[in-house]
């Protein structure tokens, strides 16, 4: 049984909609399915130097793997770690597909007006100053993404269930925001688009 400390912060993100709070280094941050089955984009970003973001793609390439574990270290664009894996009960999460944007409901399905998590990132982030052109990739926690032996990827329906979580532990002060992912047009948010709930403890 992990201990997790002090609860100092607990919100709600709503289905389709986004959130951004911040951490405290040491800090540790919880990510959580509430109803299962609903991706949350996450991206975050050094308090002090806001160019200084959590990359997937340098994570990958510290890792040497595609997929996260517990004990691994999550890594900005600068190659410093910012947030160590201490608990992960979803086990399934996708470091490669960009998050969803205005342009990919249109292009892709042919629909305007429907919110996005690159929409709810900047609403989210607007108050710190932290526009859309700094985003790079999510860490798409929950999401379920399929490698094909030809290299196609499927994106197919998340399988975790009510409760399943990440647990993080920050290495740095850094800001932080989660889209429960709007997607609705294709598999990976399972029937309904749901809540996330972000916990911070202090320990």
């Amino acid at each position: 049984m992990i201990s997790k400390g002090k609860l100092i912060t607990e919100l709600i993100v709503p289905g389709g909609h986004g959130r951004a709070f911040e951490v405290g280094k040491g800090q540790l941050l919880e990510i959580v399915d509430v109803e299962g089955r609903q991706v949350a984009d996450f991206f975050a970003f050094r308090k002090q130097d806001h160019a200084e973001r959590l990359s997937p793609s340098h994570t990958r390439t510290s890792l040497r793997s595609l997929a996260i574990k517990v004990g691994d270290s999550l890594r900005t664009n600068w190659r410093n770690p910012m947030f160590e894996v201490v608990q992960d009960t979803a086990k399934i999460h996708d470091l490669l597909i960009a998050a969803c944007d205005e342009r990919r409901y249109l292009v892709d399905y042919g629909v305007l007006n429907h919110r996005s998590c690159v929409a709810n990132i900047e609403e989210a982030l607007q108050p710190y100053g932290i526009g859309r052109d700094m985003f790079l990739e999510p860490f798409n926690f929950f999401q379920s993404t399929r490698i094909e032996p030809d290299g196609t990827l499927i994106q197919q329906a998340s399988p975790t269930r009510a409760g399943d979580h990440i647990l993080l532990k920050a290495e740095m002060e850094l800001i932080g925001a989660v889209s429960a992912c709007p997607m609705d047009l294709n598999p990976i948010g399972g029937s309904k688009i749901t809540d996330i709930l972000v916990r911070i403890y202090d320990q």
